[in-house]
């Protein structure tokens, strides 16, 4: 395959691949990250069982629980792009394109290789990881 397409979003993604710029794109591989799924206040816990913190009675930590969710997605955003330097390692990838969500399409970028970013030609920013690869085709260049 020399063409890839990852899609994602903060919990989930698929790598679409395609054998030329003109060739459909097939669905390779599905990823899930469970811990982005999970409730914020499963994330951060401050041990008390209680959700104030030095903010005053009935404050709620939301930047520990904000803090918490961007670690974890930047952990599958990291996993993410070390499955794509190992597919550009065992196969004849050539071109790389991104679709993902706004904030995280920026932790793609920060945690792509040299390697495959010399080989990223285009980033599409939306959220489409759900749709079929027909739909995420349409937002992609004519000739890939």
């Amino acid at each position: 395959m020399s063409v890839c397409v990852i899609v994602a979003n903060s919990s989930k993604a698929k790598f679409l691949l395609a054998e030329d710029a003109r060739s459909p794109l097939i669905e390779s591989k599905d990823y899930a990250h469970p811990q982005s799924r999970l409730r914020e206040q499963d994330l951060v816990s401050d041990g008390s069982g209680s959700a104030a913190d030095s903010g005053g009675p009935g404050m709620h930590s939301m930047g520990h629980e904000q803090e918490a969710r961007h670690r974890q997605a930047g952990t599958f955003a990291r996993e993410l792009m070390a499955e794509v330097d190992k597919l550009r390692q065992k196969t004849d990838l050539r071109r790389i394109y991104l679709v993902a969500a706004p904030k995280f399409l920026g932790l793609l970028r920060a945690n792509i290789s040299k390697q495959c970013q010399d080989l990223l030609r285009g980033e599409v920013n939306k959220d489409l990881v759900t749709h079929d690869s027909a739909a995420i085709r349409a937002h992609l260049p004519k000739l890939l």
